[in-house]
């Protein structure tokens, strides 16, 4: 009987460094994030999660170190891949301000997500195939928001824009989805839809998600790993459960109000220094 292979690492990030004039954005950065991993990375403004992400999708060259998804790599030691267009068609990648162009029908900005499989004349001229335009169109009944295809995206909810941008990854059959504070311009009850389907996109299609958040609460909800980014550094990487507002107040400072918000003050969530959050949300 033949042993099995190990599966390797969807990301996998060695000793990465980054320095723009105004400060050290990453410092020594070392990371590994499994396949089919849920995992939430916080932090207050400035501490690296938008940075850190746009690295691993190799839209930034590094300083010093390495990344490799899918065990490829994407850069290492200051150059990105030369085949990195080819690796990009497995990852997606989420904005925070929904990344779609607004003139455009909302099927139109899916179909974007082809762009990186397709020969570069049909991207160039945004020409389909009837049966590239009916995934399209599966992917946003898959995200519930079909009926609004034919729109304009300017005319769509923050909350549907970004559906609309979670059927683009769904399009393009990325392995790996990079979500860069998704939820940030969202109304709570919007935030909870995108972050369920992120997690049904992790449970149902085995895709690996990696999502930036300001609000620990969400991080404690929907992953069960959570990695804390604070001036570049990673300062915690272990389980969401654990994170406390005495464990972030040690590790933020006054930044820990940025990451908990109206929860530090609300009596009703006041937590017990020995308790986790977990069992508070799933109340």
């Amino acid at each position: 009987m033949m042993n099995s292979q190990p599966t390797p690492p969807a990301i996998e990030i060695r000793r990465l460094g980054k320095t723009f004039p105004s400060c050290k954005a990453l410092d020594d950065v070392n990371l590994t994030v499994a396949t089919g991993e849920m995992v939430a990375l916080i932090g207050a403004s400035g501490s690296g999660k938008s940075t850190l992400l746009r690295h691993i999708a190799g839209f930034v060259a590094a300083d010093a170190g390495e990344i490799a998804v899918l065990d490829r790599v994407v850069q290492q030691d200051g150059s990105i891949a030369p085949d990195i267009r080819a690796l990009r068609a497995q990852i997606g990648f989420v904005f925070q301000q929904f990344n779609l162009v607004n003139r455009l029908p909302v099927v139109t900005n899916v179909l974007v997500g082809l762009l990186y499989r397709v020969p570069v004349w049909r991207s160039l001229l945004m020409r389909f195939t009837v049966s590239e335009r009916q995934r399209a169109l599966e992917a946003l009944a898959a995200v519930g928001i079909e009926k609004f295809a034919w729109q304009r995206a300017a005319t769509l909810s923050g909350g549907q824009q970004q559906r609309a941008a979670l059927a683009r990854c769904l399009v393009q059959e990325a392995k790996v989805i990079l979500a860069d504070e998704p939820i940030a311009s969202l109304d709570p009850e919007s935030a909870r839809n995108v972050m369920e389907l992120l997690a049904q996109m992790n449970r149902e299609r085995g895709c690996t998600v990696v999502v930036s958040l300001h609000q620990v609460e969400f991080a404690i909800k929907y992953c069960r790993r959570t990695v804390a980014l604070h001036r570049g550094r990673v300062v915690y990487d272990g389980p969401s459960a654990a994170l406390t507002p005495q464990l972030l107040g040690e590790l933020y400072g006054a930044d820990a109000e940025e990451l908990f918000g109206m929860m530090l003050d609300s009596p009703a969530l006041k937590i017990p220094a020995d308790k986790g959050m977990a069992p508070l949300l799933a109340a």
